[in-house]
């Protein structure tokens, strides 16, 4: 019974040790995977004729991205300094105007597509920032300046590093004199 009980104990403990090699190993092998997977490196983005946005890869591959269900066109397509995403805004039909407005703010980067919505007012002003790691993007209001709401995020996992709401007077416009943080400066300048 002694010699049962330690066999059982052995043989236990050898099957624990090696299912828990192989899950080690397993887990290991797809975070290096994910870890040195090379990044795309993005040369040329356009709208054509047919409303399809086309992205060309250094090493002369094309991705052609059609647009969203609802969405009408794309608009201010940029590449990022480091060339490493393309970001650009959706378009979408308001009742409102006569115009198309920008609702989303999209990021294509190593093959996966991120949505900034942000507090859903339409996207005026974006641009990359931190060579291209970060995205600042400004919304407002349709018509006006007023709810004015800016973000900073991070381009990898979309993650929000800061936002910012200017203060308004009594007359609803934002005041003049405000600590206004430098990304969002730099953002106002550029566009």
């Amino acid at each position: 019974m002694k010699k049962l009980a330690l066999f059982i104990f052995v043989y236990s403990f050898f099957s624990f040790s090696v299912f828990s090699q192989s899950q080690y190993k397993l887990s290991c092998d797809s975070a290096q995977g994910q870890e040195f997977k090379k990044a795309d490196t993005y040369v040329r983005a356009s709208v054509d004729e047919s409303g399809h946005l086309r992205i060309f890869t250094s090493d002369a591959r094309e991705i052609v991205l059609q647009k969203d269900s609802g969405q009408v066109g794309f608009d201010k397509v940029v590449i990022s300094e480091d060339g490493h995403s393309v970001g650009w805004v959706a378009l979408y039909p308001n009742s409102s105007t006569s115009y198309p407005i920008p609702l989303k703010l999209m990021i294509y980067s190593s093959g996966d597509l991120s949505t900034l919505t942000g507090i859903g007012e339409p996207v005026w002003r974006w641009h990359f920032t931190a060579r291209g790691k970060q995205v600042a993007f400004e919304q407002e209001t349709t018509h006006g300046s007023q709810g004015i709401h800016y973000e900073l995020r991070e381009v990898a996992t979309g993650r929000l590093i800061a936002e910012y709401e200017p203060e308004y007077g009594p007359d609803n416009l934002p005041i003049d004199i405000q600590n206004v943080p430098k990304w969002v400066e730099e953002l106002n300048v550029k566009q």
